[in-house]
Protein backbone atom coordinates (compact mmCIF):
# COMPACT_ATOMS: atom_id res chain seq x y z
CA UNK A 1 0.00 0.00 0.00
CA UNK A 2 2.63 2.72 -1.04
CA UNK A 3 1.09 5.98 -1.12
CA UNK A 4 0.84 7.77 -5.10
CA UNK A 5 3.36 10.30 -5.11
CA UNK A 6 1.90 13.70 -5.13
CA UNK A 7 2.46 16.16 -8.33
CA UNK A 8 3.89 20.02 -7.30
CA UNK A 9 3.55 22.38 -9.57
CA UNK A 10 5.85 25.14 -10.38
CA UNK A 11 5.86 28.17 -8.62
CA UNK A 12 4.59 31.62 -9.96
CA UNK A 13 6.76 34.25 -10.23
CA UNK A 14 5.86 37.56 -11.04
CA UNK A 15 7.80 39.91 -13.60
CA UNK A 16 7.49 43.45 -13.29
CA UNK A 17 8.25 46.54 -16.38
CA UNK A 18 7.73 49.73 -16.76
CA UNK A 19 7.94 52.29 -19.67
CA UNK A 20 9.25 55.45 -19.53
CA UNK A 21 6.92 58.10 -19.15
CA UNK A 22 4.17 55.56 -18.15
CA UNK A 23 3.27 53.97 -15.10
CA UNK A 24 4.20 50.77 -14.10
CA UNK A 25 2.72 47.51 -14.86
CA UNK A 26 2.62 43.73 -13.43
CA UNK A 27 2.35 40.52 -15.11
CA UNK A 28 2.39 37.58 -13.79
CA UNK A 29 2.92 34.27 -15.95
CA UNK A 30 4.63 30.76 -14.74
CA UNK A 31 9.17 30.98 -15.20
CA UNK A 32 10.81 27.43 -15.45
CA UNK A 33 13.56 26.85 -12.12
CA UNK A 34 16.84 28.95 -13.19
CA UNK A 35 18.57 26.22 -14.33
CA UNK A 36 15.98 24.71 -16.60
CA UNK A 37 18.24 25.64 -19.07
CA UNK A 38 21.22 28.32 -19.89
CA UNK A 39 20.26 31.23 -22.62
CA UNK A 40 23.15 31.81 -24.76
CA UNK A 41 24.33 35.28 -24.32
CA UNK A 42 21.85 37.38 -26.22
CA UNK A 43 22.53 41.42 -27.30
CA UNK A 44 20.48 42.94 -24.32
CA UNK A 45 17.18 44.35 -26.04
CA UNK A 46 16.03 48.37 -26.94
CA UNK A 47 14.18 50.27 -24.98
CA UNK A 48 11.63 50.29 -27.03
CA UNK A 49 11.19 46.68 -27.55
CA UNK A 50 11.25 46.60 -23.84
CA UNK A 51 8.26 48.78 -23.57
CA UNK A 52 6.22 46.66 -26.07
CA UNK A 53 6.41 43.12 -24.40
CA UNK A 54 5.75 44.63 -20.99
CA UNK A 55 2.68 46.25 -22.73
CA UNK A 56 1.80 42.61 -24.40
CA UNK A 57 2.39 41.33 -20.89
CA UNK A 58 -0.38 43.61 -19.60
CA UNK A 59 -3.17 42.77 -22.52
CA UNK A 60 -2.47 38.84 -21.13
CA UNK A 61 -3.49 39.40 -17.58
CA UNK A 62 -7.18 39.66 -18.77
CA UNK A 63 -6.85 36.68 -21.13
CA UNK A 64 -7.46 32.82 -19.54
CA UNK A 65 -5.07 30.49 -21.61
CA UNK A 66 -5.74 26.76 -22.20
CA UNK A 67 -2.29 24.85 -20.94
CA UNK A 68 -0.97 21.98 -22.78
CA UNK A 69 -1.24 18.46 -21.55
CA UNK A 70 2.01 17.36 -19.10
CA UNK A 71 2.87 14.55 -18.31
CA UNK A 72 2.64 13.82 -14.10
CA UNK A 73 4.03 10.95 -12.19
CA UNK A 74 2.59 7.72 -12.62
CA UNK A 75 -0.11 9.30 -15.02
CA UNK A 76 -0.86 12.21 -17.83
CA UNK A 77 -2.26 15.49 -16.42
CA UNK A 78 -4.25 17.92 -18.64
CA UNK A 79 -3.96 21.60 -17.41
CA UNK A 80 -7.15 23.54 -16.93
CA UNK A 81 -7.54 27.20 -17.71
CA UNK A 82 -5.25 29.66 -15.49
CA UNK A 83 -6.11 33.08 -14.72
CA UNK A 84 -4.44 35.77 -13.07
CA UNK A 85 -5.64 34.09 -9.34
CA UNK A 86 -5.25 30.87 -9.49
CA UNK A 87 -5.96 27.30 -10.46
CA UNK A 88 -8.38 24.90 -10.94
CA UNK A 89 -6.92 21.31 -10.89
CA UNK A 90 -8.21 18.87 -13.67
CA UNK A 91 -8.01 15.02 -14.10
CA UNK A 92 -5.78 12.86 -13.65
CA UNK A 93 -5.81 9.40 -15.29
CA UNK A 94 -3.39 6.63 -14.20
CA UNK A 95 -1.76 8.92 -11.54
CA UNK A 96 -1.81 11.52 -8.70
CA UNK A 97 -3.61 15.03 -9.05
CA UNK A 98 -1.63 18.30 -8.37
CA UNK A 99 -4.71 20.06 -7.31
CA UNK A 100 -5.49 23.30 -4.55
CA UNK A 101 -6.63 21.26 -2.09
CA UNK A 102 -5.24 18.01 -0.14
CA UNK A 103 -4.27 14.80 -1.36
CA UNK A 104 -5.82 11.43 -1.14
CA UNK A 105 -3.09 8.31 -0.91
CA UNK A 106 -3.21 5.02 -2.05
CA UNK A 107 -5.74 5.43 -4.79
CA UNK A 108 -6.66 7.14 -7.78
CA UNK A 109 -8.30 10.53 -7.77
CA UNK A 110 -9.18 13.12 -9.48
CA UNK A 111 -9.71 17.15 -7.59
CA UNK A 112 -11.89 19.75 -7.90
CA UNK A 113 -11.03 22.96 -6.39
CA UNK A 114 -9.27 21.20 -3.53
CA UNK A 115 -11.90 18.52 -2.53
CA UNK A 116 -10.46 15.11 -3.37
CA UNK A 117 -13.45 11.82 -3.95
CA UNK A 118 -11.19 8.65 -3.35
CA UNK A 119 -12.88 6.00 -6.00
CA UNK A 120 -10.58 3.06 -5.08
CA UNK A 121 -8.12 2.36 -2.74
CA UNK A 122 -5.24 -0.69 -1.87
CA UNK A 123 -5.24 -2.42 1.22
CA UNK A 124 -8.75 -2.52 1.46
CA UNK A 125 -10.28 1.21 1.99
CA UNK A 126 -13.33 2.94 0.09
CA UNK A 127 -13.90 6.53 1.62
CA UNK A 128 -14.95 9.73 0.39
CA UNK A 129 -13.24 12.82 2.50
CA UNK A 130 -13.62 16.50 1.82
CA UNK A 131 -10.33 18.55 2.92
CA UNK A 132 -8.62 15.52 4.57
CA UNK A 133 -6.44 12.93 3.71
CA UNK A 134 -7.25 9.24 3.79
CA UNK A 135 -5.03 6.46 4.35
CA UNK A 136 -6.12 2.91 4.30
CA UNK A 137 -7.72 1.47 7.05
CA UNK A 138 -8.67 4.73 8.39
CA UNK A 139 -10.78 7.71 8.13
CA UNK A 140 -9.54 10.64 9.28
CA UNK A 141 -11.91 13.48 9.82
CA UNK A 142 -14.25 14.78 6.43
CA UNK A 143 -16.95 12.05 6.75
CA UNK A 144 -15.65 8.07 5.37
CA UNK A 145 -18.15 6.15 3.93
CA UNK A 146 -17.50 2.39 3.43
CA UNK A 147 -16.77 -1.13 5.89
CA UNK A 148 -13.08 -1.78 5.92
CA UNK A 149 -11.68 -5.28 5.86
CA UNK A 150 -8.72 -6.79 7.41
CA UNK A 151 -6.65 -6.50 4.45
CA UNK A 152 -8.93 -6.61 2.10
CA UNK A 153 -11.47 -5.20 -0.14
CA UNK A 154 -14.17 -2.87 1.37
CA UNK A 155 -17.67 -3.30 1.52
CA UNK A 156 -20.46 -1.12 1.73
CA UNK A 157 -21.89 -0.58 5.32
CA UNK A 158 -22.96 2.49 7.85
CA UNK A 159 -21.71 5.93 7.32
CA UNK A 160 -19.30 7.15 10.28
CA UNK A 161 -18.30 10.49 10.75
CA UNK A 162 -15.05 11.30 12.23
CA UNK A 163 -13.77 8.67 14.26
CA UNK A 164 -16.78 6.49 13.81
CA UNK A 165 -20.01 6.17 15.99
CA UNK A 166 -21.48 3.92 18.53
CA UNK A 167 -23.71 0.57 18.36
CA UNK A 168 -23.12 -2.27 16.65
CA UNK A 169 -21.55 -1.52 12.95
CA UNK A 170 -19.74 -2.55 9.88
CA UNK A 171 -17.64 0.81 10.31
CA UNK A 172 -14.34 1.19 11.54
CA UNK A 173 -13.91 3.13 14.74
CA UNK A 174 -10.39 1.68 15.92
CA UNK A 175 -8.33 2.51 13.13
CA UNK A 176 -7.68 -1.36 12.65
CA UNK A 177 -11.08 -2.16 10.42
CA UNK A 178 -13.85 -3.96 10.12
CA UNK A 179 -17.04 -4.15 11.82
CA UNK A 180 -17.56 -3.55 15.57
CA UNK A 181 -19.72 -4.26 18.73
CA UNK A 182 -20.83 -2.47 21.42
CA UNK A 183 -18.65 -2.44 24.16
CA UNK A 184 -19.23 -4.16 27.50
CA UNK A 185 -17.67 -4.44 30.97
CA UNK A 186 -18.93 -8.08 31.28
CA UNK A 187 -17.70 -10.97 29.17
CA UNK A 188 -19.40 -13.58 30.80
CA UNK A 189 -23.07 -12.04 29.88
CA UNK A 190 -24.63 -12.18 26.72
CA UNK A 191 -23.99 -10.58 23.76
CA UNK A 192 -25.82 -7.66 21.78
CA UNK A 193 -27.52 -10.63 19.20
CA UNK A 194 -30.73 -12.79 19.82
CA UNK A 195 -29.39 -16.51 18.94
CA UNK A 196 -30.68 -19.57 17.17
CA UNK A 197 -29.58 -22.75 16.32
CA UNK A 198 -30.41 -24.88 12.60
CA UNK A 199 -29.19 -28.66 12.68
CA UNK A 200 -28.87 -31.25 10.58
CA UNK A 201 -27.22 -28.59 7.60
CA UNK A 202 -23.59 -27.70 6.72
CA UNK A 203 -22.06 -30.78 4.14
CA UNK A 204 -24.06 -33.78 4.52
CA UNK A 205 -26.81 -32.54 6.99
CA UNK A 206 -24.06 -33.67 9.93
CA UNK A 207 -23.67 -29.71 11.60
CA UNK A 208 -25.19 -27.74 13.66
CA UNK A 209 -25.16 -23.83 13.69
CA UNK A 210 -25.76 -21.62 16.97
CA UNK A 211 -26.15 -18.30 15.44
CA UNK A 212 -27.74 -14.61 15.52
CA UNK A 213 -31.53 -14.58 14.92
CA UNK A 214 -31.15 -11.79 12.76
CA UNK A 215 -28.01 -12.01 9.76
CA UNK A 216 -26.07 -8.63 8.67
CA UNK A 217 -28.07 -5.87 10.37
CA UNK A 218 -27.06 -2.26 8.94
CA UNK A 219 -24.34 -3.90 7.20
CA UNK A 220 -22.68 -6.22 9.93
CA UNK A 221 -20.82 -9.12 9.18
CA UNK A 222 -20.53 -11.93 11.16
CA UNK A 223 -17.04 -13.79 11.96
CA UNK A 224 -17.49 -17.71 11.55
CA UNK A 225 -16.46 -20.14 14.22
CA UNK A 226 -15.47 -23.60 13.26
CA UNK A 227 -16.06 -25.72 16.61
CA UNK A 228 -14.97 -29.26 17.01
CA UNK A 229 -16.19 -31.27 20.08
CA UNK A 230 -14.22 -33.08 22.31
CA UNK A 231 -14.32 -37.39 21.29
CA UNK A 232 -17.59 -38.40 20.65
CA UNK A 233 -19.30 -35.89 21.96
CA UNK A 234 -22.13 -33.94 20.12
CA UNK A 235 -21.70 -30.29 19.57
CA UNK A 236 -25.09 -29.82 21.53
CA UNK A 237 -23.54 -31.03 24.60
CA UNK A 238 -21.91 -28.02 24.55
CA UNK A 239 -24.76 -25.83 23.68
CA UNK A 240 -24.65 -22.80 26.44
CA UNK A 241 -21.11 -22.34 25.33
CA UNK A 242 -21.73 -22.32 21.76
CA UNK A 243 -24.90 -20.24 22.53
CA UNK A 244 -22.96 -17.53 24.35
CA UNK A 245 -20.74 -17.22 21.10
CA UNK A 246 -23.40 -16.76 18.61
CA UNK A 247 -25.23 -13.94 20.98
CA UNK A 248 -21.85 -11.59 21.01
CA UNK A 249 -22.80 -12.20 17.03
CA UNK A 250 -20.55 -14.59 15.68
CA UNK A 251 -21.23 -17.99 13.60
CA UNK A 252 -20.71 -20.78 15.31
CA UNK A 253 -20.53 -24.38 12.97
CA UNK A 254 -20.60 -27.24 15.04
CA UNK A 255 -19.34 -30.38 13.52
CA UNK A 256 -20.27 -33.92 13.46
CA UNK A 257 -19.31 -36.22 16.45
CA UNK A 258 -15.53 -36.70 16.38
CA UNK A 259 -14.50 -40.14 16.65
CA UNK A 260 -10.73 -40.15 16.14
CA UNK A 261 -7.94 -39.47 19.40
CA UNK A 262 -5.91 -36.76 18.67
CA UNK A 263 -4.25 -35.33 15.95
CA UNK A 264 -6.93 -38.12 13.78
CA UNK A 265 -6.70 -36.62 10.09
CA UNK A 266 -10.88 -37.41 10.37
CA UNK A 267 -11.13 -34.49 12.66
CA UNK A 268 -9.20 -32.41 10.97
CA UNK A 269 -11.10 -33.06 7.95
CA UNK A 270 -14.38 -32.60 9.52
CA UNK A 271 -13.35 -29.22 10.71
CA UNK A 272 -12.23 -28.05 7.65
CA UNK A 273 -15.12 -29.00 5.43
CA UNK A 274 -17.26 -26.97 8.44
CA UNK A 275 -15.41 -24.13 7.75
CA UNK A 276 -15.17 -24.01 3.77
CA UNK A 277 -18.89 -24.85 3.73
CA UNK A 278 -18.98 -21.43 5.83
CA UNK A 279 -17.14 -19.26 3.87
CA UNK A 280 -18.89 -20.35 0.70
CA UNK A 281 -22.29 -19.32 2.22
CA UNK A 282 -20.98 -15.79 1.74
CA UNK A 283 -21.41 -15.79 -1.92
CA UNK A 284 -24.18 -18.38 -2.60
CA UNK A 285 -28.11 -17.34 -2.66
CA UNK A 286 -29.45 -17.72 1.39
CA UNK A 287 -29.03 -16.38 4.66
CA UNK A 288 -25.36 -15.81 4.78
CA UNK A 289 -24.86 -14.40 1.53
CA UNK A 290 -23.02 -11.37 2.16
CA UNK A 291 -23.39 -11.36 6.06
CA UNK A 292 -20.21 -13.50 7.14
CA UNK A 293 -16.32 -11.96 8.15
CA UNK A 294 -14.76 -14.50 6.05
CA UNK A 295 -11.54 -13.97 6.55
CA UNK A 296 -12.01 -12.92 10.06
CA UNK A 297 -12.71 -16.77 11.31
CA UNK A 298 -12.35 -18.83 14.39
CA UNK A 299 -10.86 -22.08 14.78
CA UNK A 300 -11.83 -23.81 17.92
CA UNK A 301 -12.46 -26.77 19.76
CA UNK A 302 -12.39 -28.82 23.07
CA UNK A 303 -10.04 -31.97 23.67
CA UNK A 304 -9.34 -33.50 20.43
CA UNK A 305 -11.51 -30.68 19.02
CA UNK A 306 -9.11 -28.25 20.57
CA UNK A 307 -6.08 -30.37 18.86
CA UNK A 308 -7.89 -30.10 15.34
CA UNK A 309 -8.54 -26.92 15.76
CA UNK A 310 -4.83 -25.75 16.07
CA UNK A 311 -4.13 -28.02 12.61
CA UNK A 312 -6.44 -26.07 11.38
CA UNK A 313 -5.05 -22.90 12.50
CA UNK A 314 -2.62 -22.17 9.26
CA UNK A 315 -5.82 -22.33 6.98
CA UNK A 316 -5.67 -18.51 5.41
CA UNK A 317 -9.05 -17.50 6.57
CA UNK A 318 -8.24 -17.96 10.12
CA UNK A 319 -7.52 -15.22 11.89
CA UNK A 320 -7.24 -16.72 15.65
CA UNK A 321 -7.21 -20.29 16.96
CA UNK A 322 -8.67 -21.07 20.11
CA UNK A 323 -7.31 -24.88 21.82
CA UNK A 324 -9.69 -26.03 24.73
CA UNK A 325 -7.71 -28.41 26.88
CA UNK A 326 -6.36 -29.49 23.45
CA UNK A 327 -3.29 -31.76 22.94
CA UNK A 328 -0.32 -31.61 21.39
CA UNK A 329 -0.17 -30.12 17.58
CA UNK A 330 1.17 -27.35 15.46
CA UNK A 331 0.85 -25.74 12.10
CA UNK A 332 1.41 -22.85 10.07
CA UNK A 333 -0.86 -20.92 12.04
CA UNK A 334 -0.55 -16.79 11.58
CA UNK A 335 -2.83 -15.45 13.49
CA UNK A 336 -2.59 -15.48 17.65
CA UNK A 337 -3.51 -18.67 19.69
CA UNK A 338 -5.22 -18.76 22.87
CA UNK A 339 -4.97 -22.12 24.95
CA UNK A 340 -6.71 -22.95 27.92
CA UNK A 341 -6.32 -25.81 30.33
CA UNK A 342 -6.58 -26.70 34.24
CA UNK A 343 -4.09 -27.21 37.24
CA UNK A 344 -6.18 -31.03 37.41
CA UNK A 345 -6.28 -31.53 33.67
CA UNK A 346 -2.98 -33.73 34.69
CA UNK A 347 -2.98 -35.24 31.25
CA UNK A 348 -3.85 -32.53 29.18
CA UNK A 349 -1.94 -29.94 30.57
CA UNK A 350 1.52 -30.79 29.51
CA UNK A 351 0.14 -31.99 26.47
CA UNK A 352 -0.95 -27.98 25.86
CA UNK A 353 2.61 -26.47 26.68
CA UNK A 354 4.45 -28.83 24.27
CA UNK A 355 1.59 -26.59 22.07
CA UNK A 356 2.34 -23.85 23.49
CA UNK A 357 6.37 -24.29 23.15
CA UNK A 358 5.85 -25.50 20.08
CA UNK A 359 4.19 -22.22 18.55
CA UNK A 360 5.46 -19.51 16.33
CA UNK A 361 2.86 -16.94 16.80
CA UNK A 362 1.61 -14.61 19.67
CA UNK A 363 0.13 -17.40 22.42
CA UNK A 364 -1.62 -17.28 25.66
CA UNK A 365 -1.49 -19.84 27.51
CA UNK A 366 -4.41 -19.65 30.83
CA UNK A 367 -4.35 -22.01 33.39
CA UNK A 368 -7.45 -22.50 35.65
CA UNK A 369 -6.79 -23.01 39.43
CA UNK A 370 -9.40 -25.83 40.41
CA UNK A 371 -10.43 -28.11 37.61
CA UNK A 372 -9.79 -30.80 35.31
CA UNK A 373 -10.28 -32.25 31.99
CA UNK A 374 -13.39 -31.88 31.86
CA UNK A 375 -14.33 -28.45 33.63
CA UNK A 376 -15.21 -26.73 30.22
CA UNK A 377 -18.95 -28.96 30.42
CA UNK A 378 -19.63 -27.50 33.19
CA UNK A 379 -21.35 -24.03 34.02
CA UNK A 380 -21.45 -23.48 30.19
CA UNK A 381 -17.96 -22.93 30.19
CA UNK A 382 -17.35 -21.72 33.55
CA UNK A 383 -14.41 -18.98 34.32
CA UNK A 384 -13.36 -19.92 30.59
CA UNK A 385 -16.31 -18.87 28.61
CA UNK A 386 -15.88 -15.25 29.43
CA UNK A 387 -12.05 -15.24 28.88
CA UNK A 388 -12.89 -17.05 25.31
CA UNK A 389 -15.22 -13.88 24.54
CA UNK A 390 -13.01 -11.24 25.39
CA UNK A 391 -10.51 -12.78 23.10
CA UNK A 392 -12.80 -13.07 20.27
CA UNK A 393 -14.38 -9.48 20.73
CA UNK A 394 -10.67 -8.69 20.73
CA UNK A 395 -8.75 -10.36 18.32
CA UNK A 396 -12.10 -10.30 15.67
CA UNK A 397 -13.85 -6.94 16.53
CA UNK A 398 -11.34 -4.98 17.51
CA UNK A 399 -12.94 -4.82 21.10
CA UNK A 400 -10.28 -2.93 22.80
CA UNK A 401 -12.17 -3.20 26.61
CA UNK A 402 -11.27 -7.42 26.29
CA UNK A 403 -7.23 -6.50 26.68
CA UNK A 404 -7.54 -6.44 30.29
CA UNK A 405 -8.27 -10.68 29.97
CA UNK A 406 -4.73 -10.66 28.69
CA UNK A 407 -2.20 -8.02 29.12
CA UNK A 408 -0.28 -6.61 32.16
CA UNK A 409 0.66 -8.76 35.24
CA UNK A 410 -2.82 -7.70 37.06
CA UNK A 411 -4.79 -8.89 33.90
CA UNK A 412 -7.74 -10.72 34.40
CA UNK A 413 -6.45 -14.38 34.14
CA UNK A 414 -3.65 -13.60 36.21
CA UNK A 415 -5.50 -13.94 38.99
CA UNK A 416 -7.99 -16.22 41.07
CA UNK A 417 -9.44 -18.45 39.10
CA UNK A 418 -6.49 -18.41 37.23
CA UNK A 419 -3.12 -18.36 37.95
CA UNK A 420 0.66 -18.74 36.30
CA UNK A 421 0.12 -17.51 32.67
CA UNK A 422 2.07 -18.19 30.17
CA UNK A 423 2.76 -15.95 27.18
CA UNK A 424 4.70 -16.03 23.91
CA UNK A 425 5.55 -13.83 21.11
CA UNK A 426 4.02 -11.18 22.56
CA UNK A 427 2.74 -7.85 21.95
Amino acid sequence: MMPAAALESEPVRTAVSSCAGGAGSRARRPYPPKDFYTMPEQPKPSHRVLCFLAAMGALACGQASTGAPSTGSGGTETAAPTSGTGTTGGSVTGGSAASTGTATTAGSSSSTTGDVTATTASGGTTAASTGASDTAGTDTAGVGTGMTGFGGAATTGDTSTGAGGTGMSSTATTGVGGPTLPPTTDYAAAGPCETTIDTNTGPGGGYTIYRPETLGEDGFLHAPIVFGPGIGMQASQLAGLLTAFASHCFVVVGTPVLEGGPNDPGNLSKMRDGLDWIIEQNTQPGIYEGKLYVDHAVSMGYSVGGTAAVELGGHEAVATTVSIHGHIAESDMHGPLLQTSALGDTVGLPMQRETFAMSQVQTFLGIITDGDHGYIQANNGGAQRPAIIAWLRYWIYNDTGGREYFYGDDCVMCSDPWESPERKNWQ
